[in-house]
């Protein structure tokens, strides 16, 4: 199986996180925004995603990640992980970070939450702008969504 490991991290300073992982990995990212940066490497085998916030505590969308090839092994692997007992929370036709992607996930014991996807093209939009039905009513309802909200596509499901 051909897989990247995804690690997500909250960067103060994406500029300067920037400047350290380019000189780190020898390369610039494969994906730059204002507010987000990202490096697709073949070795290691890693895709690591770079989101600015307010500050690096957890803002509720740090997880790891596991990036596959194609819906077949997607589903294979899904298909898998559910015989096993596992609560798998499918993710069909999600918009995130800057692109679209097939995706399921699933949350470890202590709660950190584990992402297993294939990118299928490319968005104009970090997240998706919320409809009426599911637009926080407060930035302070915004700021306590949890991971496996979003992760399960909350009430716009």
């Amino acid at each position: 199986m051909n897989a990247r490991v995804h690690i997500s991290l909250s960067v103060r300073d994406l500029d300067a996180s920037v400047a350290f992982y380019t000189g780190l990995f020898g390369r610039s990212p494969a994906k730059r925004r204002d507010d987000y940066a990202n490096w697709r490497l073949d070795a290691p085998g890693l895709m690591l995603a770079l989101v600015t916030g307010t500050d690096t505590g957890p803002r509720g969308d740090e997880h790891l990640g596991i990036e596959l090839d194609d819906i077949e092994t997607l589903e294979r692997l899904k298909g898998e992980i559910e015989g096993r007992g596992v609560d798998v929370r499918p993710e069909e036709s999600a918009v995130c970070c800057y692109a679209t992607a097939e995706k399921f996930w699933v949350t470890d014991p202590d709660g950190n939450p584990w992402e297993f996807w294939v990118k299928t093209g490319e968005a104009d939009v970090m997240h998706p702008v919320p409809t009426a039905c599911c637009a926080p009513e407060s930035e302070a309802e915004a700021v306590e969504a949890q991971p496996a909200e979003k992760a399960s596509g909350g009430c716009c499901g």
